[in-house]
């Protein structure tokens, strides 16, 4: 082991409609190289991302992480963040040292975000998406994104979210997660997945460490503190 480990670095991956400021706070708690991933058309309006494959989502998070040239990382990932960053992870086996799901969906190898999901869910969200897109009204993404956001925050997540393609919650993909430490941060007062399926995703994980915040489904928002202190703690502890 080594406690210090200041130089492995992070990626921070964000989650459906997010993008990379939500980070901002905590990466100043952080001493480590920090890469946060903004997903394709951050901010746009309409369907922009409406074309998108799943693995434009993956093949442009790899390349920004190749293009970082850093030989020690781990990923932090942010609830659909983590189906990006399980794929993601297959192309750096050498340098992966560690993988983080944050109120995560982990979906076993050969499923999707959407088929994780329980009943019935996994049947109504593309049927939902289909008809409406992926951008919710702003009073779902208040009441399931923001419940313990202050209204200055919540209005810039509502204001910045950016509707993502289909393909993101409904591509089944294959993965095989390379050897290395894994953290689950299981998120006690979010009401957008539910702390049972957040169990169940810890389990799909096999995660090596379980750690606990109670707050919504933004914690890097609401405890940024809290979040850096287990990020810190899960990286003094990785191995090189």
């Amino acid at each position: 082991m080594n406690n210090l480990n200041t130089n492995i670095g992070i990626v921070f991956i964000n989650g459906a409609g997010l993008n990379s400021s939500i980070w901002d706070v905590v990466r100043e708690k952080i001493h480590h190289p920090i890469l946060a991933i903004d997903f394709p058309n951050r901010k746009a309006a309409g369907k922009s991302n409406a074309s998108l494959t799943f693995d434009d989502y993956v093949i442009k998070t790899a390349s920004e992480i190749q293009n970082w040239h850093c030989n020690s990382f781990v990923l932090v990932t942010h609830s659909i963040g983590a189906c990006v960053g399980l794929k993601v992870a297959e192309q750096f086996k050498n340098q992966l040292k560690g993988f983080v799901a944050i109120g995560s969906v982990i979906p076993k190898s050969g499923q999707s975000f959407a088929s994780t999901l329980p009943f019935p869910q996994k049947v109504l969200l593309p049927i939902l998406m289909s008809l409406f897109g992926t951008k919710p009204p702003a009073s779902s993404i208040e009441a399931e994104l923001c419940n313990d956001l202050s209204p200055e925050t919540t209005l810039q997540i509502v204001n910045e979210f950016t509707p993502e393609s289909k393909a993101l919650y409904t591509t089944k993909f294959t993965y095989e997660l390379p050897e290395s430490e894994r953290l689950f941060v299981t998120l006690t007062n979010d009401n957008a997945i539910p702390t049972d399926l957040q169990d169940q995703m810890a389990k799909n994980l096999s995660a090596t460490k379980v750690e606990i915040i109670n707050s919504g489904h933004l914690p890097m928002l609401s405890k940024p503190e809290e979040l850096a202190g287990i990020l810190n703690k899960f990286i003094s502890g990785t191995k090189f």
